[in-house]
């Protein structure tokens, strides 16, 4: 039957099921951990001063020279994206951010309680919002978001949009001194080169009058025009290789200041990739200054298409300088010198990009000049002054425009950096996020809940649950009774003493609890196929496990069924059974079979065994014949007292077919007691009278009585209560009883919690619960 029992288990019950019933079991380590986390970020959340962040884009363009660009290098903002987060992070900007703040924001920032001697106020504040102020790059693109946090969403909005204003101040203030400082250079030039012309114009004048000539011919000026051009662009070109230079030398001093190993030059490196590089780009700006010098404009798509790639060639070239550079260990791609580094890179191509040009320039003007040497004197003259006469007015002229130009920029109120969107209030605060906060506290409480939950459960060995029974302790489960709760009896509606609240199968026989006993009651009756069972012995592995409780509500099932039922108290150490109906536990079994008259002597002879011992003697066999039946009238006596013991005995419980049996007196000897002839006697003669028999027992291991009895039993069951022994005890009773040949119908489960029925059970529970309640309503 067990092995049916646990293969339809095995096949109805759900996975999961171990895992729900552990929770159930268990439950109180789960939310006690769930409190312990949930409780500390609860009260966070509550308490803690919201922050609120706003957020501005900004975006820093690519500048145009003010005064006009190069052909063979575009004008690019020198500042690196991560150079321009360290300005919009630095104190000089926090310090202009605080000056710039209504007074109403900078309120909302508490001042410290201790503030020690020559403390700064601005200082502090500046502080403060370097340390709630982020900013970084935007992926893939030069947008730049600054990220400001307050405890205020309106002051968190005004810190950044004060921030981005302040930055756009500073911008404009620095272009405005780029373009002043070039308009200086370019107004003092200029008027040098008003002085040259002057001067160029009075010789050309004292010339043409002292050797009386006006003018070159038409071939001749044509030259000049051209070696006019090209010598004003050559000027021009050595200003700019000049004031490069100077700025390369500075930057150079910078690096050379921080006790850096100096990376690299572009012009020193050399590998063959490098060079490649070098010799195409050379060749392309050749090839560009021979188109310009034959005249194709600028906007023509061969040109345009030159000047890409150059840009690229230039582009590649620092990229592997830079690579060069950080093999060899010498800047930190991270470190601020690697900014500097990368300006340095870009200086130095436009340097040898002006060179370059320059040299072009000036091997163009060389060749115009030799044509001009071949003239006759006077006209040679007359060309070399006009020359010097058109080179400085060009210079003037182009120089009087960069002026204007220098002039137009430094009025206009256009810096290259521009703000994208303005910070807003932020609707919501970004700390303490409490759901978030919430969620992990909700996974880490659960997680450590059923860690010790785990963890607990395998430190537990007792025997909870149902399926634990035929699992660990090899038995076939015939019961699993519930708890039975003082507070859920309920009293005789007639007014009656309500009585032992444990029987309560009496009580109240609709409950679950009942409903479980008649279950017991009926896997008993079918527990031993083919064979009737009438008299049950219920022991267990310890005391207190209910086996009292169960013997008795097990009788009232019984005799509620209309069969004539006798509970014994074979307990005749401890004996309960009294205390359930209100009785003295004397007389009882132990008066009847401590009497000597129902000694095991007076057991019926058997006539054969007479005749057998008289052997051929006919007097010898009349005597032994005369002797038996003498025993033989004395045994009946003895019976016949035995029987009136138990009639005298045995006393009516009030249940309609239910009477008891006490354990009588204490005896010094109740191991002999039940294991003698007379206990067989009297289980014979009560087998007669009744239909079925409950014997409520001592503990397996305490005390062999159960052991004793036990042979002479229908059936013997284990009464193990949920969660009270450890299974290595259960199993010891177990092999006890096995051992001497007692073969165990199975154990019943008694007292268990709720929590740990499910499955089968669970349904069972609640579907009587539930009906319970309605009934009692």
């Amino acid at each position: 039957m067990r092995e049916q029992r646990s293969a339809l288990s095995d096949q109805t019950e759900s996975p999961i099921q171990p895992f729900i019933s552990l929770l159930i079991r268990k439950g109180w380590y789960v939310i006690g951990c769930l409190v312990a986390v949930l409780g500390p970020i609860a009260i966070y959340n509550r308490l803690a001063e919201p922050v609120y962040e706003a957020s501005t884009t900004i975006i820093y363009e690519a500048a145009k020279s003010p005064v006009g660009s190069n052909p063979f290098y575009e004008y690019r903002n020198k500042e690196s994206l991560l150079n321009q987060i360290e300005e919009i992070k630095s104190r000089s900007v926090a310090l202009e951010v605080v000056a710039s703040l209504p007074a109403q924001v900078l309120k909302g920032m508490p001042l410290p309680e201790d503030k020690p001697e020559g403390f700064d106020v601005t200082a502090y504040y500046a502080a403060r919002i370097r340390e709630n102020l982020k900013a970084a790059p935007m992926a893939e693109s030069d947008v730049i978001q600054i990220k400001v946090r307050s405890n205020n969403a309106f002051s968190a909005a005004a810190i950044a949009n004060t921030v981005t204003s302040v930055l756009a101040e500073r911008n404009l203030r620095i272009r405005r001194e780029e373009v002043s400082g070039v308009r200086s250079f370019i107004e003092e030039q200029r008027e040098k080169y008003r002085e040259r012309l002057e001067d160029a114009e009075a010789l050309l004048r004292r010339f043409k009058e002292t050797n009386r000539v006006t003018s070159l011919d038409k071939e001749v000026a044509e030259v000049l025009h051209r070696v006019t051009q090209i010598d004003a662009l050559y000027q021009e070109t050595k200003a700019n290789r000049e004031k490069t230079e100077e700025r390369l030398r500075s930057l150079t001093e910078k690096i050379s200041a921080q006790k850096r190993d100096l990376a690299p030059s572009i012009a020193d490196v050399s590998t063959p990739f490098v060079n490649q590089l070098k010799s195409d780009l050379m060749k392309l700006q050749s090839q560009y200054i021979n188109q310009q010098l034959q005249g194709v404009p600028e906007n023509n798509s061969k040109m345009v298409q030159m000047r890409q790639d150059m840009q690229r060639l230039r582009t590649n070239l620092a990229e592997e300088a830079r690579k060069i550079a950080e093999q060899e260990q010498v800047v930190d791609p991270l470190s601020a010198i690697s900014r500097l580094y990368e300006e340095r890179v870009q200086l130095e191509l436009e340097l040898e990009t002006l060179r370059t040009y320059e040299r072009s320039l000036n091997n163009a003007v060389g060749q115009y000049e030799g044509t001009l040497n071949g003239l006759p004197g006077k006209e040679y003259e007359l060309a070399r002054l006009t020359r010097e006469r058109d080179l400085a007015n060009s210079i003037y002229i182009m120089l009087s425009q960069r002026n204007e130009e220098a002039r137009i920029s430094e009025a206009e109120k256009i810096g290259n950096m521009r703000i994208i969107d303005r910070a807003e209030p932020p609707k919501a605060p970004v700390k303490p996020r409490k759901v978030l906060n919430l969620a992990i506290g909700l996974l880490l409480g659960l997680t450590m809940g059923l860690g010790l939950a785990f963890f607990m459960e395998s430190l537990d060995t007792t025997i909870k649950t149902p399926e634990q029974v035929e699992s660990l302790i090899g038995l076939n489960l015939l019961g699993a009774i519930p708890r039975i709760r003082r507070s859920e009896v309920i009293a005789p509606p007639n007014g009656e003493k309500m009585g032992d609240h444990r029987l309560i199968t009496l009580l109240q026989p609709t409950s679950p609890v009942s409903e479980a006993y008649r279950t017991l009651r009926t896997n008993i009756k079918f527990a031993e196929a083919g064979e009737k069972i009438s008299v049950v012995l219920l022991t267990s592995s310890g005391p207190r496990e209910g086996k009292s409780t169960t013997s008795v509500n097990l009788a009232v099932t019984t005799a509620q069924l209309g069969l004539r039922t006798l509970v014994i108290d074979a307990d005749l150490r401890k004996p309960m059974v009294h205390r359930f109906f209100g009785f003295t536990h004397t007389p009882g079994l132990a008066d009847i079979l401590d009497n000597s008259r129902y000694a095991g002597r007076h057991r019926f002879p058997s006539p054969k065994s007479s005749e057998s011992e008289g052997g051929g003697d006919p007097f010898r066999k009349r005597e032994l014949l005369s002797q038996a039946s003498v025993r033989a009238s004395h045994a009946v006596n003895a019976m016949a007292a035995l029987d009136l013991a138990a009639t005298e005995s045995i006393r009516a419980t009030g249940i309609a077919g239910l009477d008891v049996l006490t354990s009588g007196q204490i005896s010094t000897n109740p191991s002999e007691l039940l294991g003698s002839d007379a206990m067989k006697d009297l289980l014979s003669l009560l087998r007669e009278r009744y239909d079925f028999i409950v014997l409520d027992t001592p503990p397996v291991i305490a005390v062999t009585d159960a052991a004793v009895l036990a042979a002479n039993m229908d059936a013997v069951v284990l009464v193990i209560e949920s969660g009270r022994n450890d299974k290595d005890i259960i199993l010891k009773a177990k092999g006890l009883l096995e051992r001497v040949g007692i073969n165990i119908t199975g154990a019943i489960l008694n007292n268990v919690h709720e929590k740990n029925l499910y499955g089968d059970y669970d349904y069972y529970y609640t579907y009587y619960s539930s009906d319970a309640n309605k009934t009692s309503r």
